[in-house]
């Protein structure tokens, strides 16, 4: 009697430790969705606020004229701290001046990385990028995350994805309010690809 005593008491237990832990449960998810729309309502009112400054921009960058391939040719460096550039292509397209380059190194590290001047028609550009300085974002799951952080004071959007034979990090933001770029590198974490990007002085190319 004792004994069936105690197996009925530990089921109650058991059954009691299940039910709040669902309950737990549904209020981790309530929790989580409020986070999410309170994100959501002060993204937009970020987006608002920034809405007059980008419209000026744009209309300042429609203005100037895109960097020429020379001049792309003369800046682009030839390494990336231990990475060596594998190519390169420079093209324009619809008018708009894009630029794209290739770097690997040891250990099958490699980053690509895409440059859109917002001068000229490439204008309109400049809003896509834009945004992620008027946002918080930070989701994140099983395989990885996205979520925007900031690098030495420039505003970035970051996704990351890694497994047991994968990963990879993109890494997204404007630069002088002018260049979209957009990295994706192989092997590295986002902290590693920003070094690298960080050595490309972007800001020099309106200098060359």
């Amino acid at each position: 009697m004792k004994k069936l005593l105690t197996i009925t008491m530990l089921f109650l237990l058991l059954v009691a430790c299940k039910e709040e832990n669902s309950a737990l449960s549904k209020i981790k998810e309530a929790t989580n969705q409020v986070k999410e729309a309170k994100q959501g309502l002060n993204n937009l009112d970020n987006i608002i606020d920034g809405a007059e400054d980008l419209q000026k921009n744009i209309e300042k960058l429609s203005e100037i004229t895109p960097v020429s391939k020379e001049q792309i040719k003369a800046w682009m460096p030839e390494k990336l701290g231990d990475l060596k550039r594998t190519e390169y292509n420079i093209g324009s397209q619809i008018g708009i001046s894009v630029f794209k380059l290739s770097f690997k190194g040891d250990n099958d590290k490699k980053i690509n990385v895409t440059i859109s001047d917002g001068a000229g028609k490439g204008s309109a550009l400049v809003a896509m990028f834009s945004m992620f300085q008027n946002m918080e974002i930070d989701t994140e799951n099983e395989s990885g995350y996205e979520r925007t952080q900031t690098f030495d004071g420039q505003r970035t959007l970051i996704k990351y994805q890694a497994s047991s034979n994968y990963q990879k990090t993109t890494l997204q933001y404007l630069v002088n309010q002018r260049f979209g770029i957009e990295a994706n590198a192989w092997k590295m974490e986002p902290d590693e690809l920003w070094e690298h990007l960080a050595a490309l002085n972007i800001e020099s190319l309106i200098e060359e």
